[in-house]
């Protein structure tokens, strides 16, 4: 029987856990987790309790023995972050995009902020290149705005489970089939840190909404600075645009229950609830002259 191994992290890498415990035609011989400090909850602890459920051999990142690989046919890598030292022709990885759009980092994250109407992951042969490996399957799903990264990352994860059970079968059947990306079609999406959570008050309304709910949890937070403290932006509403004769953006612009309206480079944003970054105290809106940054 042919086995694999799995390198994974958070949600999706969890559901994919998950499904392949059923995936009787395959052997998962053990597991490499690893921990996140950038996102609220890595789900790492669930990881490990599945593990030692099911009796799984359960290794963290910094402590596996990677000359272990040589025992199994496979090894998947779901929302990995890191280079494996292996055999490239036996480590297939599971790309967060449609293949060959949004090669590179965050992809779901940036797909929600461009609005796209469908999201999905794509099963590749790791190379030596960016994201571009030949495509062993993908698997996609319509998707409605206003939506939260959590929401997507629910939704994705059905993508994830699908992939992965397919994946599994034709491994275990030695039937996986390969083809190359079409490098015309090819986009790329950059690597994001901790000055990206911060909003860009010029930009549209409508964009500045999915950015917002895009950079939610599992993440940080979407942020601005107010009376030099930083406020993390929970629920936010695009609002239709009004016309201001001397229009700048961050301004508040409406002040109604404790709800301000921004003023956006095109169209309006409603802050419907915020917090504090240093406490986490709900924001109280209280002056009407205030700026956003």
């Amino acid at each position: 029987m042919n086995s694999i191994a799995l390198f994974i992290m958070g949600k999706k890498g969890l559901a994919c856990l998950e499904t392949m415990l059923n995936c009787i035609s395959v052997e998962l011989k053990f597991v490499i987790y690893a921990t996140d400090k950038n996102v609220e909850k890595d789900y790492a602890d669930e990881i490990i309790a599945l593990c030692n459920k099911h009796n799984i051999l359960c290794y963290n990142r910094n402590s596996f023995d990677e000359t272990l690989l040589n025992s199994v046919s496979y090894y998947i890598a779901i929302s990995w972050r890191w280079l494996i030292k292996s055999d490239l022709e036996k480590l297939i990885v599971f790309h967060d995009s449609i293949l060959p759009k949004y090669r590179g980092f965050n992809p779901l994250v940036t797909a929600l902020i461009n609005g796209d109407e469908e999201i999905g992951v794509t099963a590749i042969f790791a190379n030596k290149e960016f994201d571009n490996g030949a495509i062993l399957g993908t698997e996609k799903t319509p998707i409605s705005y206003p939506i939260k990264i959590s929401e997507a990352i629910d939704i994705i994860s059905v993508c994830y489970q699908d992939l992965v059970m397919k994946i599994g079968k034709e491994i275990a059947s030695n039937t996986l089939v390969a083809t190359p990306q079409d490098e015309n079609q090819a986009t790329f999406s950059l690597w994001r840190d901790e000055e990206d959570y911060y909003i860009d008050w010029s930009l549209d309304a409508l964009v500045l909404e999915r950015t917002i709910n895009a950079l939610g949890f599992p993440y940080g937070g979407a942020r601005s600075k107010m009376d030099d403290k930083i406020i993390i932006l929970d629920e936010v509403k695009a609002l239709n645009d009004v016309k201001i004769e001397n229009r700048t953006s961050g301004k508040i612009l409406f002040l109604d229950n404790n709800q301000p309206t921004i003023v956006c480079g095109n169209g309006l944003i409603k802050i419907e609830k915020a917090h504090y970054l240093e406490n986490g105290e709900e924001v109280n809106f209280k002056k009407f002259r205030t700026r956003l940054k």
